[in-house]
């Protein structure tokens, strides 16, 4: 580096110009020395590193000819010449760099300009750290917004979470009848959910703040279940209350009754709902009095309508009245889509009530993809209750299953243990071999660092990925 004498008196007492470099050069941040001119006369050599150039390249040159070459733009020096005082600016350099560079004047007894020291810093890496972090937020808020869109058309109210492109339709078509008072039939074995759609409907209706009347037809014996339905008046028949009944028609008044299974009831009883569903009035039972019956139907049934059309055991006037539209809900086998989405929802739910964090392992959750699920989500939903609560471990393994689960699983030879993955969707096979992957490294390395170096990938990822598949207990 040339040498450059920085001379006063007080100085030199002080310092050897040797002493004064070593010292510059002890500095982490950047010293550059010009003189009245803008020549420059002394750089550090923090600052050749971030400039990427020799002292050679600096010294005895120009800074307005420094910047020119594009070494560096702008020239803090040139704007604290001109302004007599401290200038602060952020500079670009050849490589690309970005540099806070704060430039101070000394100033003789005439207050005119000596030199001028600049301080600069590199703030590169804390711009691309900026940067990274900004994105790091915009893609944070990209989720947020992404899982705020899911849970808009995903979890009506909170309370309905697919993945499928099959519950999508569904979705979407209960969103564009909703408001309407058009009747609904709703078709799908028992366990998929109709009541759960049906309150959604009545949720997203013009309704919404009337009631939500709910029975089963299949759970009341027809006798009992017509003044479950109309209500009767005092006295109408032995053993009726003295002061009459209110029947659900009557309280579903301004919002929605939902009549679940309606493909149980007699043939007599059918005739009756036809003259509701038609004129919108019916009678209690042992009443003259016309009632007005202002509110919306939903029906259900696991039943095959048409067939029992046919077996001459549900009337066909009464059908297509009651199916202004359908909507076909399909079973829990035909959608494996949602079997993630609803099995993490059921336990995220069970931990959230007994204060756990408990978790399936990926070989339980592997065999839930294979089950064919005859009782659909209630029988799910049980499922994780039950398993919740028998499991001794955070982790649910194959070994807390009911043995029926397992003996099918064995008996349909659709799941394979690890090892063996059978036929599989690819991008869980692939999930299987990155846990196993994963294992290996960890029992063979115990460190992250060494994982990401065998594996090929980066410390972040690599401890990211163990967090994945593995409780922090497992990782200790």
């Amino acid at each position: 580096m040339a040498k450059q004498q920085v001379s006063t008196p007080h100085l030199d007492a002080m310092i050897s110009f040797n002493e004064f470099e070593a010292i510059m050069n002890s500095i982490h941040d950047e010293i550059l020395i010009a003189d009245a001119d803008g020549n420059v006369i002394f750089i550090n050599e923090a600052c050749l590193r971030i400039y990427n150039r020799t002292s050679k390249e600096f010294i005895g040159h120009n800074v307005r000819e420094l910047e020119k070459h594009g070494i560096f733009s702008p020239s803090v020096t040139s704007v604290v010449l001109k302004t007599k005082k401290t200038e602060s600016l952020i500079q670009t350099t050849q490589a690309g760099r970005k540099i806070l560079v704060t430039a101070t004047p000394i100033m003789d007894e005439h207050n005119e300009i000596i030199k001028v020291v600049c301080n600069s810093r590199d703030l590169t890496e804390l711009i691309n750290l900026r940067t990274e972090l900004e994105e790091k937020e915009n893609l944070l808020q990209q989720y947020t917004n992404h899982i705020k869109q899911i849970t808009s058309q995903n979890a009506v109210e909170g309370i309905m979470y697919y993945s499928s492109p099959q519950m999508e339709k569904i979705n979407q078509l209960i969103k564009k009848v909703a408001p309407s008072d058009i009747s609904i039939l709703l078709l799908g074995e028992s366990g998929v959910g109709k009541t759960l759609i049906a309150s959604i409907i009545h949720t997203l209706s013009n309704r919404q703040s009337g009631p939500f009347q709910v029975i089963n037809c299949s759970a009341i014996p027809d006798t009992l279940l017509e003044s479950e339905l109309f209500g009767y008046e005092k006295g109408a028949f032995t053993g009726a209350s003295n002061q009459g009944k209110l029947g659900l028609f009557e309280l579903a008044h301004g919002g929605t009754i939902f009549l679940d299974e309606i493909g149980e009831i007699s043939p007599q009883l059918q005739v009756k709902l036809l003259q509701v569903v038609q004129e919108k009035k019916f009678r209690k039972i042992g009443g003259t009095k016309q009632i007005s019956a202002d509110c919306r139907i939903i029906t259900a049934t696991n039943q095959d309508l048409n067939k029992r059309i046919k077996d001459k055991q549900f009337r066909e006037d009464f059908y297509y009245r009651i199916n202004g539209i359908t909507i076909n809900i399909p079973s829990l086998k035909e959608r494996k889509d949602d079997i993630e989405v609803l099995a993490y929802r059921f336990l995220e739910d069970i931990n959230e009530k007994y204060g756990q964090s408990k978790k399936l392992s990926r070989d339980v959750f592997y065999l839930f993809l294979e089950y064919d699920w005859p009782g659909n989500i209630r029988e799910l939903k049980n499922l994780i209750e039950r398993l919740h609560l028998v499991s001794e471990n955070e982790v649910i393994e194959l070994s807390d299953l009911p043995e029926h689960m397992l003996s099918h699983a064995k008996k349909t030879k659709k799941y394979s243990s690890r090892g063996d993955f059978g036929v599989l969707p690819l991008n869980k096979a692939l999930e299987m071999l990155e846990e196993e992957l994963l294992r290996a490294a960890y029992k063979k390395y115990k460190n992250t660092y060494k994982i990401a170096e065998a594996l090929g990938i980066s410390q972040p990822t690599a401890y990211r990925k163990l967090k994945k598949y593995f409780l922090d207990s497992d990782m200790n």
